[in-house]
């Protein structure tokens, strides 16, 4: 009996979000974060704000995941970038395409200095939610203590910082 191999997934690559992602987008919000808000309807907003820079993850021509940058002015010099959404597609889950798509947005922002003085990477997360807390944290990002808001499901959410 010949065993069943599972294929090596294509390489990953990463593309700017278009308007013609918000479908995808808000489906994996509503999967993914749906039970924090309304993020069927939030994600999709942030795609077209024209503040906010999304990157779409693909395996061959399958979007698998994104990550959604926001750029802020701190004062009239000086910019804070925040992470507003990094998220994979749960059949894509568990194998390490959500710290690939952090790496990607960090370098992002690292790039994004050249233009810009940016001083941080901030990121919300919920405190329910170890497993991220942990790949954030895995990556130099530290709990901004005491800083704490809520989610429109009530879940408190926890600020974390990079400095760059």
């Amino acid at each position: 009996m010949r065993e069943k191999r599972e294929l090596p997934a294509p390489p990953l690559g990463f593309r700017l979000g278009a308007a013609a992602d918000s479908r995808f987008c808000g489906e994996l919000g509503a999967r993914v974060f749906g039970h924090l808000g309304d993020y069927a309807r939030i994600l999709p907003g942030w795609l077209l704000h024209e503040g906010v820079i999304t990157h779409i993850a693909e395996e061959g021509q399958r979007a698998v995941g994104l990550t959604m940058l926001g750029f802020y002015p701190v004062d009239k010099s000086r910019f804070v970038a925040d992470l507003l959404a990094i998220a994979v597609v749960p059949d894509a889950q568990n194998r390490g395409l959500g710290k690939k798509l952090l790496v990607h947005a960090i370098e992002e922002v690292r790039a994004a200095r050249r233009r810009l003085k940016v001083a941080a990477l901030r990121l919300s997360v919920a405190e329910d939610n170890p497993r991220a807390r942990h790949l954030f944290a895995a990556a130099g990002f530290t709990l901004q203590a005491g800083d704490t808001g809520r989610y429109d499901g009530g879940q408190t959410a926890l600020h974390m910082l990079l400095r760059l």
